[in-house]
């Protein structure tokens, strides 16, 4: 894959949700391109469609909404694949989620499962997609804590989400997406419950992450500041639909 290659390209994406006999039309034309190495912001209103957006290309969506129309293509190094022409739960879309495509999601609290261990949530991705072995994948969950900032990471793994502060099980959320080390990276608003310390550390992660592997990243946030800072397309969503895009120096 060459740095101006596309990793996603969607194309006239039509989401809607049908709900109390009527049709909302959260999605009502969306194209943009995700590029290798590259980070797109997308930024609007809450309400505006920006995390159905995330749902619908990771097949992620509510049980009474579906794609209506349009085309979301992933380019893999194995050719092109039409996402939205996946089955949901599917062998395929399960063997591209987790592996190739990584997704935070805005809410840690309910994205993580209060019954297990933090580090083997961490590490449950790899476990499905990789051969590694039980210690290489406690290690490798030690690792990517450490990396996030949080102390004392050896014991932490063992803990629970509910002895993990906000930002810290925000940290973790992080760390499961990275794991697997994805061609391309949802971060839906991943950085709102952190403060502004770790919140720099998280951000220059992730650029280091493009840098070193080519990443492609997806952003959605609400803050023109971390916008100013990782971005190098910004896509402004109102109502459904994308209503400005360009290079970010040029929107902001």
């Amino acid at each position: 894959m060459s740095a101006d290659q596309k990793v996603l390209s969607v194309k006239d994406l039509k989401t809607y949700i049908y709900v109390n006999n009527r049709c909302n039309k959260a999605l009502d034309g969306v194209s943009f391109d995700v590029y290798r190495g590259k980070t797109l912001c997308i930024v609007g209103e809450s309400g505006c469609g920006k995390s159905i957006t995330a749902s619908s290309i990771t097949q992620l969506l509510p049980k009474l909404s579906r794609i209506e129309s349009g085309e979301i293509v992933y380019h893999s190094e194995r050719g092109d694949i039409r996402i939205d022409q996946l089955e949901r739960n599917g062998p395929e879309m399960r063997a591209l989620r987790g592996a190739e495509i990584s997704m935070i999601f805005q809410d840690p609290m309910t994205a993580l499962n209060p019954v297990y261990h933090i580090g083997s949530q961490i590490s449950e991705g790899l476990q499905y997609h990789s051969k590694n072995t039980l210690a290489q994948l406690k290690q490798t969950s030690i690792d990517l804590l450490r990396q996030m900032g949080i102390p004392l990471a050896e014991q932490r793994v063992d803990d629970y989400p509910h002895q993990f502060s906000g930002g810290m099980r925000q940290r973790a959320m992080i760390a499961m997406a990275l794991s697997t080390k994805p061609k391309l990276l949802i971060a839906d608003e991943p950085t709102t419950a952190l403060d502004v310390t770790i919140q720099l550390q998280v951000l220059d992660l992730m650029k280091d992450l493009v840098a070193e592997f080519g990443m492609a990243i997806l952003f959605i946030t609400h803050d023109l500041g971390v916008i100013a800072q990782v971005a190098d397309r910004v896509a402004v969503m109102y109502l459904g639909g994308i209503v400005e895009s360009g290079p970010v120096a040029e929107v902001l």
